[in-house]
């Protein structure tokens, strides 16, 4: 599920370009502490938008710093961190990690469990840390591995499924302010995730006879379905006591996480157009 939610660069403006870059720095910097360089591969702007939309709804203190780093040492970067962003990377590392065992499990990649071995003594560690957080994790894919095993044609309970999961991330702490907004924040933005998801993977997963949630659903009811949800999440988004950065999240959430929805809708139309176009006497 990684990869959708990311800023549209191109809106943004130059001083939100440093901003946002050095959220990812400095999220990139917390995953090293955590667990070492080699965790940096998990790296990814998802984590990166938790720790910043955390903490801007919680107004934690930053620190920054201008640095180098081994993957670009010939140029000093800005690098943005607060508590939220150490959060951030531990849940990084557990969603990694269940990903990666995922992979294995799904297409017996030896890759995939190498890598997940790396890092399931870390996991373990952080499961124990945050139990509520690993539970759901754990749960909810299980579930969902359930039901898409199952073939279920009802994209509301797959979604519904990696919504609470997505909940659960957004609250870092029992008990803390603005915990219930959060939590429904996440749980509508994982579920638009999950059915954008099923959206840009349709045409390969029907190709190579992959389980997916929207097979038999039109392009029009799906974007319907988008829009719907959508909605739901951007309600639940205005609801957050915000305190910075808003320009960023509001361009991430407004167009960023849309961006491989439209890649993939123009590839689809240009294949079509072009079997159209095969198909014209000369």
């Amino acid at each position: 599920m990684f990869g959708f939610v990311t800023a549209a660069s191109e809106l943004l403006s130059e001083e939100n370009k440093i901003r946002y870059r050095g959220w990812y720095c400095g999220l990139c910097r917390s995953l090293g502490a955590v667990c070492g360089q080699s965790s940096r591969l998990l790296l990814n702007y998802d984590m990166a938008f938790l720790a910043m939309l955390l903490s801007s709804v919680h107004r934690l203190p930053e620190t920054t710093d201008e640095c180098a780093c081994p993957a670009h040492p010939l140029k000093k970067h800005i690098e943005i961190r607060t508590s939220a962003s150490d959060y951030s990377a531990d849940m990084n590392v557990i969603l990694s990690y269940y990903k990666l065992m995922d992979d294995w499990h799904d297409d017996r990649n030896p890759a995939a469990l190498a890598a997940a071995s790396a890092f399931a003594s870390k996991c373990r560690e952080l499961e124990q840390k945050y139990p509520r957080q690993a539970q759901a994790i754990s749960t909810c894919l299980e579930n969902l591995s359930e039901l898409e095993a199952d073939g279920e044609c009802n994209p509301d309970l797959p979604a519904n499924c990696f919504g609470r999961l997505m909940g659960e991330l957004f609250v870092m702490e029992d008990g803390i302010e603005s915990g219930q907004e959060l939590r429904a924040f996440g749980r509508t933005l994982g579920r638009f995730i999950y059915v954008m998801d099923a959206a840009t993977d349709l045409h390969s997963d029907i190709k190579h006879e992959r389980y997916n949630c929207l097979t038999g659903t039109s392009p029009d009811e799906i974007h319907q379905i988008l829009q719907v949800m959508g909605g739901d999440f951007m309600r639940c988004y205005k609801k957050l006591p915000l305190s910075a950065d808003i320009e960023i999240t509001d361009n991430i959430l407004t167009a960023g996480v849309w961006q491989k929805y439209a890649a993939q809708k123009r590839k689809q139309a240009k294949k079509e157009n072009d079997k159209e176009d095969g198909k014209k006497p000369v």
